[in-house]
């Protein structure tokens, strides 16, 4: 038995797999490698990269350390969590199953795509012409309004400024 399963290796998987495999607690991510930082052609948004990391780049490091302290990466898509009584979780891969202390999803957002070709999205997001943010909704009650973080993006046409910087 897992101390913990993570759900997701994306950055925020990733980053708990990291915290915690360090405190020596047996870790197993669960990657169906659909993270949407692999699509990031240059991000300024993490610690430590102030030129810019590729979002593939990102994620072979922070897998690596997490890795370097224990963790074990599993390319698979997550079928069912099942609590098991008092004592954990059983999370269904398929016909296996995998048993945890504990699960903690970091299964991110999706992402709305454009109707555009295929090649022609992928040029611009690799360009970084098109950049997917995470958008906020607003929704109004006859008695309230409230804004929450919507599990959805939007394509923003931007350009990034190390996109156009020559991969080395």
């Amino acid at each position: 038995m897992d101390d913990c399963i993570i759900i997701g290796a994306g950055p925020a998987g990733l980053t708990a797999a990291i915290y915690l495999a360090r405190f020596h607690l047996s870790i197993r991510l669960f990657d169906c490698g659909s993270s949407r930082a692999a699509l990031i052609p240059c991000t300024h948004n993490h610690a430590g990269y102030p030129e810019g990391i590729r979002g593939t780049d990102l994620l072979a490091r922070m897998l690596a350390q997490a890795e370097k302290y224990g963790a074990v990466r599993e390319g698979a898509r997550v079928d069912a969590i099942e609590v098991d009584g008092d004592d954990g979780f059983t999370v269904r891969i398929g016909d296996r199953r995998a048993r945890a202390r504990s699960v903690l999803l970091a299964t991110g957002v999706v992402n709305n795509r454009p109707r555009m070709p295929d090649a022609i999205h992928d040029e611009a997001l690799e360009a970084g012409l098109l950049r997917y943010v995470r958008s906020a909704t607003a929704t109004k009650s006859p008695t309230s309004a409230s804004a929450s973080s919507a599990p959805a993006t939007t394509a923003c046409a931007r350009r990034c400024s190390c996109a156009a910087t020559p991969r080395t």
